[in-house]
C-alpha cells in the first residue's frame, strides 16, 4: 500500500496508541474549538496527534472531513515517519534527515481511478471552500487559515516546488487570499508567472504522510523537483495523478487527502494577516495574492490535516530540518561538531545550541560566529562542550552559567539582519560556555561510564 496520512495514523494506532488522541465530540474550528483544546494540552505538556471526527465547516455544519492536528508534534513521531528508530530522535534523526535530503526517487504516474485523491472531485459551484472545516487560530487572526503545503510548477522548466504557505477563507467560497512571500521558490515561480502574463496554478494539498511534508522541507536548490526529494522520504516513488484543472500539464499527489486546486491571476491581490506566526506574534497585515479556487478533490474519507502554528509541531518542522545540515556544513569547516540543536525555547528559530571537542581556546568562538550565518533568523547561538547534551537545556543552561566568563565569552554583534522581529533588532549574540583551557577549572562531577553501562534499571526494577 502506498504511504499515506492514513497508513500513518494506522502505524500510531498499532504501536503507538499513546501518541495517538480522538476527540468525537463536536467542535467548531472557526471558534477556536480546535486550537484550545490543543492549547490545554500544549499547557500539560502533551503533544499527541489529535484528531477531532466532528468539527463543523463554514457553513456551520458538520463537516466530512475530521481534522487533524499535531501530527508533528515530537521528534519521535517525526522519527517514525521517516523510518529512524524513536529511541534515535535526537541528532541522529537530524542527520539521516540531511542524508534524505540528498536523495531522489523519480515519481511515478497513476490514472484517476487508481489515485484515492481523486475518488471525489468538485468543479465549478460544488468547489466550495467553506464545505472545509477550516481552523481559525489565535484570536487576533484575520480568519481561519488552512496551514499546510502548496505546490507549484514552474511555467519555464519542468520541475515542481512544494512549500508551506497560508490560504486565507475571506467568506467567498470560490476565491481566497493567499500567502506566498517574497524570498520563497514559490515566489519566484509566481514572478515568472506574471512576467509572462500567465494564470499561476497552485495546489494546496490538505494532508498526506508526514514525510510527505517532511520531504518538502527539505533545503534544496532552486530548479530542483520536489517532488523527487519527497519520494526519499516517503521511501518510495510520489504516486502522480493529472490534475482535475490542468490535466497532465499539473500533477498533483495521488495519495494525498485533499487537494484544493486554483489560479492565482497576473496582479491578483487580496488583504493577508494579521496570523499568529512561529515566532508566537502576530504577523503584520500586508497585501498578498489572491486565489480562485478551480477544484476540490478527495478521498471518500478524507482527513484534513492543520499545524497548530507557534507550537511544537510547528517548530519541529523548521528545527529539523536545518540541524542537520547545519551539522554537516559545520563539521566541514572545523572538524570538531559533536552535536547541533534548535531548541523549542528559541520557537526552532531564534536559538542554536552547538556542542564542540574543544581542544584550544578561541575555537568555540569561531564555531559560535561561523554557526550564526547558517540562517538569518538566529539571534543567539550557545557553543558547549561535548559532554554537554544539547537537546537537554538544563545541561545547557548548567553550562552557561558555570562555564561564560561574561566579560570575554559573550559577544554581541550589532547591525546584523534578523529575519524576524524580536527586542534584539539588529543584533545577534554568541556565547562561549565551554569550559575555559587555559586556567585551572573544575570538572562536571560524573557518574563513571562504565557504571553507567554496566548498570540497566530493567535489571533492577519492573516496569522501566
Amino acid at each position: 500500500m502506498p504511504k499515506s496520512l492514513h497508513s500513518f495514523l494506522d502505524e500510531l494506532r498499532d504501536h503507538a496508541p499513546e501518541d495517538l488522541l480522538h476527540i468525537d465530540k463536536k467542535v467548531d474550528p472557526n471558534n477556536f474549538d480546535v486550537t484550545a483544546i490543543l492549547e490545554h494540552l500544549a499547557q500539560k505538556r502533551r503533544v499527541p496527534t489529535t484528531l477531532f471526527h466532528k468539527p463543523l465547516n463554514q457553513h456551520q455544519q458538520e463537516s466530512a472531513f475530521p481534522i487533524v492536528g499535531n501530527v508533528f508534534g515530537t521528534r519521535e513521531r517525526i522519527a517514525r515517519a521517516i523510518g529512524v528508530k524513536v529511541e534515535d530522535a535526537g541528532m541522529e534523526l537530524a542527520l539521516e534527515y540531511a542524508r534524505l535530503e540528498r536523495e531522489k526517487v523519480t515519481p511515478v504516474t497513476v490514472g484517476p481511478r487508481e489515485a484515492p485523491v481523486q475518488q471525489v472531485v468538485h468543479t465549478g459551484a460544488e468547489a466550495d471552500v467553506a464545505m472545509l472545516p477550516i481552523v481559525r487560530h489565535f484570536e487576533m487572526d484575520m480568519g481561519p487559515v488552512l496551514t499546510m503545503a502548496a505546490a507549484m510548477k514552474d511555467p519555464d522548466e519542468d520541475f515542481y516546488n512544494v512549500s508551506f504557505i497560508k490560504l486565507f477563507y475571506i467568506d467567498d467560497p470560490r476565491h481566497c487570499a493567499v500567502s506566498i512571500h517574497p524570498g520563497m521558490h514559490l515566489h519566484r515561480i509566481l514572478t515568472k508567472y506574471e512576467e509572462h502574463g500567465q494564470p499561476a496554478p497552485v495546489a494546496l494539498i490538505l494532508g498526506h504522510h508526514p514525510a510527505f511534508y517532511l520531504g518538502a522541507l527539505a533545503l534544496a536548490e532552486f530548479g530542483e523537483n520536489d517532488y523527487e526529494i519527497v519520494g526519499s522520504f516517503l521511501g518510495e516513488a510520489c504516486r502522480l495523478v493529472p490534475s482535475t484543472t490542468w490535466g497532465s500539464d499539473f500533477m498533483i499527489p495521488a495519495d494525498a487527502e485533499i487537494v484544493l486546486e486554483g489560479e492565482i491571476k497576473p496582479g491578483a491581490k487580496e488583504v493577508v494577516d494579521p496570523f499568529g506566526e512561529v515566532t508566537r506574534h502576530y504577523q503584520a497585515q500586508c497585501i498578498r495574492q489572491g486565489i480562485d479556487v478551480t477544484a476540490i478533490n478527495h478521498r471518500r474519507d478524507a482527513i484534513m490535516q492543520d499545524v497548530f502554528s507557534g507550537h511544537q509541531e510547528h517548530w519541529n518542522l523548521g528545527g529539523v530540518p536545518k540541524e542537520g545540515t547545519m551539522f554537516n556544513d559545520l563539521q566541514r569547516r572545523h572538524g570538531c561538531i559533536k552535536a547541533v540543536h534548535l531548541p523549542h525555547s528559541g520557537c526552532s528559530r531564534f536559538l542554536a545550541y552547538v556542542s564542540i571537542k574543544k581542544e584550544r581556546e578561541g575555537i568555540a568562538k569561531r564555531v559560535g560566529l561561523d554557526a550564526m550565518l547558517q540562517a538569518p533568523f538566529f539571534n543567539v547561538v550557545v557553543v558547549v562542550d561535548e559532554d554537554i547534551d544539547v537537546f537537554n537545556e538544563q545541561d545547557v543552561m548548567w553550562s552557561v552559567l558555570t562555564n561564560m566568563d561574561p566579560s570575554r565569552d559573550v559577544d554581541l554583534l550589532k547591525n546584523v539582519y534578523n529575519l524576524f522581529t524580536t527586542h534584539m533588532l539588529f543584533q545577534k549574540m554568541v556565547i562561549d560556555a565551554t569550559r575555559p583551557l587555559d586556567i585551572a577549572f573544575p570538572m562536571m562531577a560524573r557518574v563513571p561510564e562504565s557504571a553507567m553501562k554496566r548498570i540497566r534499571l530493567e535489571d533492577f526494577m519492573e516496569g522501566i
